[in-house]
């Protein structure tokens, strides 16, 4: 095994795959890639650091990354871009071993960490057949399969966000962005992701980690708060539902008793 692509005895990890090469695009350098699968759960995070840049794709199993003192849930999809030199450990937290992807790389790039969409990932498993396949050492479909899975992760970090955010950090950053556009409705939970930085998937377990909530559940309660506040003001459930930013009063009334069990007038009138 190459001196590039070596690991430490003490962490129990088993390559499934396994390919050394000597890749240059621009100013990277692909020293090697493979799928390593976790033999066992951690109890504890160890944390370590190489001489050479890891970029890591979870494809399967749950836990924590610890990446110098801020740590970031994992789930399939997550990515981390890892500096030489900066230390990092993972801890698992789900019933299943973890499966990871790694890629040893040189170059010069920031720690960066984002997620994967479906349709990416499902691109990634797609590709894992041809590392195996064939020779080992460099071959064309190798070579383009690394710098191939390299481009998918690259897109899914954006350098301005997909940063460790503890969840009061989180929340309050939410808060700020939890305004009506021009129409007076309010945001998706997709809209929320965007003008937070993040993909939905990701801020939907970054928020369910911090909170114990999805960021739907979030949304759907901080909206029931500032509805409970307009039924108190009273009026006609017509006005109340367009004041909170519901077109329809039908679908507001079917909405609030799936947040409730009751409907907006009897609640109105429970309280008065």
């Amino acid at each position: 095994m190459k001196r590039g692509i070596r690991r430490r005895p003490d962490v129990p990890l088993q390559p499934v795959v396994l390919r050394e090469m000597q890749v240059r695009c621009g100013p990277w350098r692909i020293l090697g890639l493979r799928v390593n699968r976790h033999l066992q759960p951690f109890d504890r995070m160890t944390l370590h650091a190489h001489a050479h840049g890891q970029l890591l794709l979870y494809l399967r199993g749950k836990g924590i990354q610890r990446v110098g003192q801020r740590s970031f849930p994992v789930a399939p999809g997550t990515v981390f871009f890892l500096p030489a030199g900066i230390r990092h450990g993972f801890e698992e937290t789900g019933p299943r071993r973890a499966i990871c992807l790694v890629a040893d790389w040189k170059g010069k790039m920031a720690f960066r960490t984002g997620f994967l969409a479906a349709e990416a990932m499902a691109e990634v498993r797609g590709r894992l057949p041809l590392l195996a396949a064939g020779q080992r050492g460099v071959d064309l479909g190798a070579a383009g399969t690394a710098l191939q899975i390299l481009s998918l992760c690259l897109a899914a970090c954006d350098p301005r966000g997909f940063r460790a955010i503890p969840s009061q950090g989180l929340v309050a950053r939410l808060e700020r962005e939890w305004r009506q556009d021009g129409e007076g409705r309010w945001p998706s939970p997709a809209q929320l992701a965007r003008r937070v930085g993040l993909q939905k998937d990701y801020l939907n377990r970054l928020v369910r980690s911090g909170t114990g909530l999805t960021l739907g559940q979030w949304r759907a309660k901080k909206l029931l708060a500032m509805v409970e506040g307009e039924l108190r003001k009273g009026g006609r459930m017509v006005e109340v539902a367009d004041r909170c930013g519901f077109t329809d009063a039908n679908y507001f009334a079917r909405w609030f008793r799936r947040q409730t069990g009751t409907s907006p007038k009897q609640w109105q009138k429970g309280v008065g």
